[in-house]
């Protein structure tokens, strides 16, 4: 199983839509996907149609209390894709493993349980240099990366980029960096030109197809339809992406 983590510390740079859209555009091109939200902002669950106040288990049960990781993963509406969902409290994770041994291989440890049943795992981090992010990011066997056209979350990537060089060093995290994914974006503007132009010389892979704003975007959400499930160039730009991934993963997937 690939485990692809949707990370960048900086809030606000459409990591959950990323992740969301990602996993069902996977699942919709026929592959067997599994959804794991680590954030207990619980974005990615909403997307993906789940209450977070409904929610029986989330990751904390698996790791903290020895819940069974099938048992709390959910369908979605989307068929090929399950959801391993967040709560609120899932916030209690990161204290939890502050006195955990390994606790770096929890989350690698909780997915490799039904690593059998899925392809690929797409996991929406939070938006903090935690331990949970840590752990998720220890799981992961590649990581993108979305940054959206502004100055903050250009200084964040490289803060975040940073933090995982110095966790590399350290053999802890062994993910491959599938790149930079520009999200956001208005065409013209003098900000998304700039963050182009800084990401081009910053020497990191970057994702060719830029995710664009929409409104109309914001309203699918409150609806409750992901930008995949229609038509439109935000997804355009994601179903590009699933295409992206699958191209730069090759020939092992479900490996």
């Amino acid at each position: 199983m690939k485990v692809i983590a949707i990370s960048n510390h900086k809030g606000g740079v459409a990591k959950s839509t990323t992740a969301a859209n990602l996993a069902a555009s996977l699942a919709l091109d026929g592959h067997s996907v599994l959804a794991v939200d680590t954030d207990p902002q619980a974005h990615a669950t909403i997307l993906l149609g789940c209450d977070p106040a409904e929610i029986a288990h989330d990751l904390e049960d698996v790791i903290v209390h020895g819940l069974a990781t099938s048992e709390a993963i959910v369908s979605t509406r989307i068929p090929g894709l399950d959801l391993l969902p967040a709560s609120l409290g899932l916030a209690r994770l990161d204290l939890a493993l502050v006195g955990m041994a390994r606790r770096e291989d929890r989350i690698g440890r909780a997915l490799g349980r039904v690593a059998e049943r899925y392809e690929l795992a797409v996991l929406d981090l939070p938006p903090s240099l935690s331990l949970t992010a840590l752990s998720a990011l220890a799981a992961a066997t590649h990581i993108i990366a979305p940054v959206s056209a502004d100055r903050l979350a250009l200084a964040a990537l490289g803060t975040f980029v940073g933090w995982l060089n110095e966790f590399r060093s350290e053999d802890v995290v062994h993910a491959e960096f599938l790149g930079v994914l520009r999200t956001m974006t208005t065409r013209g503007s003098r900000a998304t030109q700039a963050t182009f132009e800084a990401l081009q010389g910053s020497g990191l892979p970057l994702f060719e197809t830029p995710v664009p704003k929409r409104v109309a975007v914001e309203d699918n959400v409150a609806d409750g339809v992901l930008a995949v499930e229609g038509a439109g160039p935000v997804g355009d730009a994601y179903r590009q992406l699933a295409a992206d991934v699958l191209g730069k993963l090759g020939a092992g997937i479900g490996a």
